[in-house]
């Protein structure tokens, strides 16, 4: 654990199923596209279970190879434990002591918890811009405008993938920017041109900082 840019800490993971099973949880009650699970309490297994019939292009739990890299504010694990946690595993007690960790230098409990396997890659980028649109008002308020000042059909096209990919229209802003400023995979049918340019411009300007 350790604190990259100011109240942002990146949890850097030596495999890619430890990574994943330490998020689960925290990051579904987060954002799952599925209201059983965004903002509920839930059992590890009725996840499971419902992942692999509806998310899963495998048809089995594939949870732990479909996600590169995770991001939530640590205000998530506080909520979820204050909710209850029914088959507390230790995953959870790792992530409650990042919590305390985290609250050893911020007292407010405002700082926001990235995670992925290694410093270098891409999944850590995109999670650190993640990081900022919610650490930072003025990347938010950056980012957002040039969200907005997409061509229609783009940004589109780009929604279309992340509710196909799995995520919820709650975020749908937040990984725009992300993916435009840090890069695209092979998931998206959306052609670049210059789109992602002001995006990488204003993502190395913070990161740079």
């Amino acid at each position: 654990m350790t604190e990259v840019k100011p109240r942002i800490f990146f949890l850097n993971f030596k495999s890619q199923y430890n990574c994943n099973m330490h998020f689960l949880r925290y990051q579904e009650y987060y954002e799952s596209p599925s209201p059983k699970f965004r903002g509920k309490s839930f059992r590890i297994l009725d996840f499971m279970k419902w992942y692999a019939k509806h998310q899963s292009k495998y048809d089995c739990f594939s949870y732990t190879l479909d996600w590169a890299g995770f991001n939530i504010p640590a205000s998530v694990i506080k909520d979820v434990v204050y909710l209850g946690i029914k088959d507390h595993n230790k995953y959870d007690s790792a992530m409650i002591q990042v919590y305390h960790n985290g609250l050893t230098k911020y007292r407010d409990g405002n700082f926001y918890i990235i995670g992925a396997v290694g410093k270098a890659g891409p999944a850590m980028k995109h999670e650190t811009a993640h990081g900022f649109f919610y650490t930072e008002p003025l990347y938010k308020k950056e980012m957002t405008k040039l969200v907005k000042d997409l061509k229609p059909s783009f940004r589109k096209s780009m929604y279309k993938t992340f509710k196909d990919i799995g995520y919820t229209p709650k975020v749908f802003i937040d990984e725009c920017q992300a993916y435009l400023a840090t890069g695209i995979n092979g998931s998206f049918k959306v052609k670049l041109k210059n789109e992602a340019k002001p995006f990488i411009k204003v993502f190395n300007k913070y990161l740079d900082a």
